[in-house]
């Protein structure tokens, strides 16, 4: 990795991140999407994908709530997906 790379955002996590973490949802009376990163934990490595994804509670639809371990820490409606780091 380049030393531009960002490290995982979990607090005490070392590793390198392996994504930018992005809060998604769609307003469905007009279409907007709402597609932004998530600064409550802005990256991830691996271990903490799988782990944010195995324990979120809810329902990945538009304008649900979907809590997480790691991301989305002001309950923010819709939910969490991951953009790949090159």
């Amino acid at each position: 990795m380049t030393k531009d790379q960002p490290k995982c955002s979990v607090s005490g996590c070392t590793a390198d991140a392996v994504c930018e973490v992005i809060l998604y949802d769609v307003y469905l009376h007009d279409g907007t999407v709402f597609f932004e990163q998530d600064y409550t934990c802005p990256y991830l490595c691996a271990e903490h994908v799988v782990e944010n994804e195995a324990e979120a509670k809810g329902e990945r639809k538009p304008r649900g709530v979907v809590t997480y371990p790691y991301t989305n820490q002001h309950a923010a409606q819709g939910f969490t997906i991951y953009r790949p780091l090159k």
